[in-house]
C-alpha cells in the first residue's frame, strides 16, 4: 500500500448529529490541536479511503493536514446556520469562487479517483476495470501517471474500503462518534485483504 511522503498524520473525528435539525460534526486533530473541519461524511470519508491506499497526500485529506481550508473551517464552526453553509470546501463557496478557479491539481485528481471508485452514478462496473476506465476519463496525464502505478488488487481494496467505511458510518448512531486517522492504517485494510 502506498504511503505519504511526508509523514504527515491527523486524528479524525466525526460526530453523528444526535437529532434531525442538527448538523455531523467533524474534528481534526493535529499536532495536539484540535479544530472543527468542513467535512461531509457521506462525500468526504471515500475520499479518506482512495487518497489513503493511492497515496494521494495532496488530496482533501491531506490539504486539511496542512491547515488549508481556513476560511470553510471557520465557517464551520460558526453559530449562524446560513454562515455554516459556507463550510463546503467542495463547493468552494466559503472562498466565493468556482471550484474549478482554485482546487489544486491534487486534490481535483483525488476528487476524480474517489468518484471512479465510488462510481455513486453507476457508470460501469464496480470492478477494477470499470474504476480505471472513470479515472482515465477524467483528468488526463495524472490519472495515467496514477493508474500506471495502482494495480487491480489495490483498486478492488478502495472498493471495497469504502463500502466498509460507509457500512461503519451507518451503524454509528446519533451522537456517538467515529474516529479515524489521516491516512488510515493499514489495520484498517487488512480485513480487506483476507476478504
Amino acid at each position: 500500500m502506498p504511503t505519504l511522503c511526508d509523514g504527515r498524520t491527523m486524528q479524525v473525528v466525526i460526530v453523528k448529529a444526535s437529532r434531525p435539525d442538527e448538523q455531523d460534526r467533524t474534528y481534526l486533530i493535529r499536532e495536539g490541536r484540535s479544530d472543527r473541519a468542513p467535512v461531509h461524511a457521506l462525500h468526504d470519508l471515500p475520499h479518506l479511503v482512495v487518497e489513503s491506499l493511492f497515496g494521494l497526500g495532496d488530496g482533501l485529506w491531506g490539504e486539511l493536514a496542512q491547515g488549508m481550508h481556513f476560511e470553510a473551517e471557520a465557517a464551520a464552526s460558526a453559530r449562524d446556520p446560513k454562515r455554516q453553509k459556507l463550510g463546503r470546501i467542495v463547493s468552494g463557496a466559503a472562498s466565493g469562487s468556482r471550484t474549478g478557479t482554485w482546487l489544486s491539481d491534487g486534490h481535483r485528481l483525488a476528487k476524480a479517483a474517489t468518484n471512479a471508485v465510488t462510481n455513486r452514478w453507476g457508470d460501469g462496473p464496480d470492478t477494477p476495470a470499470g474504476a480505471r476506465q472513470r479515472i482515465s476519463a477524467a483528468e488526463g496525464e495524472r490519472a495515467r501517471v496514477l493508474l500506471d502505478r495502482l494495480d487491480d488488487e489495490t483498486i478492488a481494496l478502495a472498493i471495497w474500503g469504502v463500502r466498509e467505511l460507509d457500512a461503519r458510518w451507518a451503524v454509528t448512531p446519533p451522537g456517538d462518534a467515529l474516529e479515524l486517522h489521516w491516512p488510515l492504517p493499514r489495520s484498517f485494510f487488512d480485513a480487506g485483504v483476507s476478504r
